[in-house]
Formats: C-alpha cells, structure tokens, sequence
C-alpha cells in the first residue's frame, strides 16, 4: 500500500473535513456489540487522543490501545507491535472471550 502519491496536504485537509462533517457518532457507536479494538497515537494531530478514548467509552467490548510516540500515520517501525495487538485481539475473540488485556 503506497500513500506517497498525491498531495499529502490535500490529503489531510479531505480527512479534517470528513471528520469535522461527520458530527457525533456516539450513538452510533455505542450500539456495536463486537469486540472492538481502538489504536491511538497519543501524538495524533489530526485526532486527538481524546477522540480515541471517547470511542472506547462509547462502545461496551471496546479495548484501548495508546501507542506512545505516534501520530496520525503508521510508521514502519510500530507495523509489527500494531499486527501483535491485532493478532492477540483475533486470537482472544477466536477463542470465545470478548475482550485481549494489552499491557
């Protein structure tokens, strides 16, 4: 998956203005039954941590994962510790349980 192309500014301004548009979804997030994982950059600049947190609290099965140091985009360095977390999540909702402890 290459995000290189494009204008990376314009890119940025499309998503602000989708959030920003999108209004409160609180209600329709808290009526997801699933087991959730929520990944957050506590350096995220273009959704602020508080919005991740706000989304765990909306939705019941919700764990949180803040990953320190990261922003808005994925780095290559945390590609492995996010697929782990994922995996876990997967495996622990494969075994019949709802919820992965993160440390």
């Amino acid at each position: 998956w290459d995000r290189s192309g494009g204008d990376p500014a314009a890119g940025t301004a499309r998503q602000i203005q989708a959030i920003q548009r999108s209004g409160d979804r609180t209600a329709q997030l808290s009526r997801i039954t699933a087991p959730t994982l929520v990944i957050h950059g506590d350096r995220d600049l273009l959704v602020h941590p508080s919005g991740g947190a706000a989304t765990v609290r909306a939705i019941r099965s919700a764990q949180h994962v803040v990953i320190p140091g990261m922003g808005h985009h994925l780095p290559e360095s945390l590609v492995g510790p996010i697929t782990t977390y994922i995996a876990q999540h997967a495996n622990r909702v494969g075994e019949g349980g709802s919820h992965v402890r993160i440390s």
